[in-house]
């Protein structure tokens, strides 16, 4: 799903935020000055070696959330600051073509796309933002956030879309129903650094559908379409169907 003319804004907004003390692996520089070459035909990068483990369910605790608050908006302010820019290759029109390839048992979460189109914001704090910050590409070490990787699905795009995409990520228990004492540690912990606008809370809650709406579309094509021979399991779409459904019937502010 990458495309290669790409590559070059993930390892730049990488680089970026090393330099401005973000904890993340930013690519090494080769003896010609590049950071991109190639291996085997294909785009290659070298980077350091990232100490700790990724976060597992055992490790998502209140205060882990509220550090991971405080990471992200860190985050999200240096990406206010980054030169370069890419659109969201992953919004409304990718939701759609992967439910329409779905087909008739997909119609359903077509026409909440929909709603969720004509309720999208059109002028909120924007950025370079992560984009698939779960805890799998989150290191801890002796329990704390040591890093973030796996910046492939990045772009510009609207903060609190992102906090709302980390927010499904980290805030629901493992019966996919929100955990107000992990939610409210992250937004309190986000919001000690950049406190939310006016305007991004009145519109977090359909974000937050659009967010939901991002990962069941793309797990419903692929566990339609799952090739048996892949190595990848596909994930259970499900998990964010709830998280949909709670978003269509809740505000979190």
């Amino acid at each position: 799903r990458i495309r290669a003319e790409d590559i070059p804004y993930y390892l730049d907004f990488m680089r970026h935020l090393s330099e401005n003390g973000i904890l993340c692996p930013a690519p090494v520089c080769l003896k010609n000055g590049e950071v991109l070459s190639t291996l085997s035909g294909k785009p290659a990068a070298l980077f350091p070696f990232l100490a700790g483990h990724n976060v597992s369910q055992v490790d998502i605790t209140p205060a882990l959330c509220g550090e991971l608050g405080v990471f992200l908006a860190r985050m999200h302010m240096a990406g206010q600051q980054h030169g370069l820019r890419l659109e969201n290759g992953m919004s409304f029109d990718a939701w759609e073509a992967r439910l329409r390839r779905v087909g008739s048992t997909a119609q359903s979460y077509l026409d909440v796309l929909e709603d969720v189109r004509a309720q999208w914001p059109k002028n909120l704090p924007m950025g370079s933002i992560h984009a698939d910050l779960f805890p799998d590409n989150v290191f801890v070490l002796d329990g704390h956030i040591h890093g973030v990787i796996d910046f492939y699905f990045s772009a510009t795009d609207f903060l609190a879309y992102d906090l709302a995409i980390v927010l499904n990520a980290w805030c629901f228990d493992k019966n996919h129903v929100l955990d107000p004492e992990k939610c409210r540690a992250f937004l309190d912990g986000y919001q000690s650094v950049r406190p939310l606008s006016a305007a991004e809370k009145a519109s977090f809650q359909v974000l937050a559908q659009g967010a939901a709406l991002r990962f069941l579309s793309s797990r419903l094509h692929d566990l339609t379409f799952h090739d048996s021979s892949a190595l990848v399991t596909p994930k259970d779409p499900s998990e964010y169907i709830k998280k949909l459904e709670f978003h269509r019937d809740n505000a979190l502010f």
